[in-house]
């Protein structure tokens, strides 16, 4: 019924406090059958409440603030930082850093750059590593856009690159082989190198707790990595295509996956259990390749997108769908959740807000205030008694206390379905 996140709220109406539950249980018995269906029939009511559709949403183009062109061939990798405030861009002569909020434009990093194929920001936001076609991986200080070192000992291209979250390691992978550079010491030392994908690895993330590494190839496996030992946890084989996206929840409970399209299947996303490597759900909506995934902080919520030029936004644990942004010009190829107000010279206060990166150069940044997640049925971001409260309203009611009790339990409940008819 109601999730367990979603009791124990306490609210006042004059001067009476209220104890809200809302069920309640006690030693003269369960809950009849009738007040039962009376329970289902709230439950389908706000579960049938609409969800939010396409919403207009800030946007600014690379193109319009530095020498990125309009082509959408010209954009080798896209990049957001850690916390969404960062956005890299790399052309063919060299890579720009941008604040996602305002499109200023903070830094340039330019030198002998061949192709580049992968970017990443360290959790702190004061370094790039870039992947080049030569196998080299760089360092950047983000600030000003000096060289500071380079990794070698690739010798095929690196086509996805990572930071730990706790930002002592940078994880790198090219045909059949990763490579985990420690980042402690001012040498370029790599601590490990794991095999055990068939091709070439195309993308990387790290647990929250830096403890684990999730690994994917073209070849459609996702592999788990003990990144202290280098033994190989789990792995995964769902996808029947190439895997181009992949991300861990914030709570550390659940890795998504994001698959190609092919003519086997329909692009689709896995969500799986971290640490048994059980595949938890399968959300089927996507038609085209699903390039990128991201979830909330609260990790109530994923987000996805890919070729089709739409973001899509998921209740992960039900696949329930519950907003489609259709603003986008070209294909999505990275996302981010932004938790922070604008830059110092901004005068917008974007709050829960999502951003999204295109092929074009494009960037939308979308207000999430009015999505609603289960149960969130007045849309505040909060699940809690005036949820109950909006319900009740909904049948003409001041107060989800109905029977003016002190407490909301089943039996508010029963003068709510009232309403429904006998």
């Amino acid at each position: 019924m109601f999730p367990s996140y979603a009791c124990g709220a306490i609210g006042k109406e004059n001067t009476k406090p209220y104890q809200y539950r809302f069920v309640q249980w006690t030693s003269r018995g369960k809950l009849t059958v009738r007040q039962l269906l009376i329970f289902i029939l709230l439950f389908i009511y706000v579960a049938l409440l609409p969800n939010s559709s396409a919403q207009d949403g800030t946007q600014w183009r690379a193109s319009e603030s530095s020498e990125v062109p309009s082509n959408t061939t010209a954009i080798n990798a896209i990049k957001f930082s850690t916390d969404g405030t960062h956005l890299a861009i790399a052309i063919a002569n060299g890579i720009t850093l941008y604040d996602t909020y305002t499109g200023k434009e903070l830094a340039r990093l330019s030198g002998l750059l061949d192709t580049v194929t992968a970017l990443a920001f360290s959790p702190d936001n004061r370094t790039v590593a870039s992947a080049s076609e030569d196998a080299t991986i760089r360092l950047w200080d983000a600030r000003t856009g000096e060289h500071r070192t380079d990794f070698i000992g690739h010798t095929h291209p690196v086509v996805a690159l990572a930071f730990s979250p706790d930002g002592n390691t940078l994880a790198s992978g090219s045909f059949k082989e990763i490579r985990l550079w420690n980042l402690t010491t001012n040498l370029s030392i790599r601590t490990s190198v794991f095999h055990g994908h068939w091709d070439m690895v195309t993308t990387f993330a790290f647990s929250p707790d830096s403890k684990t590494l999730a690994s994917t190839s073209f070849h459609g496996t996702i592999l788990l990595w003990d990144v202290e030992t280098g033994q190989l946890r789990h792995s995964l084989s769902a996808h029947t295509d190439s895997i181009t996206a992949l991300t861990f929840s914030p709570d550390n409970q659940t890795l998504a996956s994001g698959g190609y399209w092919s003519r086997d299947a329909e692009s689709t996303i896995h969500l799986w259990n971290t640490y048994t490597g059980q595949l938890l759900t399968t959300i089927k909506g996507h038609t085209e390749p699903v390039f990128a995934l991201a979830f909330s902080p609260d990790s109530g919520t994923l987000a996805s997108a890919g070729w089709d030029n739409a973001t899509r936004m998921w209740h992960p644990q039900t696949g329930q769908l519950q907003a489609i942004f259709e603003g986008d010009t070209a294909p999505v190829l990275a996302l981010a959740f932004l938790l922070v107000n604008g830059g110092e010279e901004s005068s917008h206060t974007y709050g829960r807000t999502l951003a999204s990166a295109s092929l074009d150069g494009t960037i939308q940044l979308w207000p999430l205030a009015s999505i609603p997640r289960p149960w969130d049925v007045n849309a505040d971001g909060v699940v809690n008694i005036l949820d109950l409260t909006f319900v009740a309203a909904r049948f003409g009611q001041a107060t989800p206390d109905l029977n003016s009790d002190g407490i909301v339990n089943i039996l508010d409940l029963v003068l709510v379905a009232q309403h429904f008819g006998k």
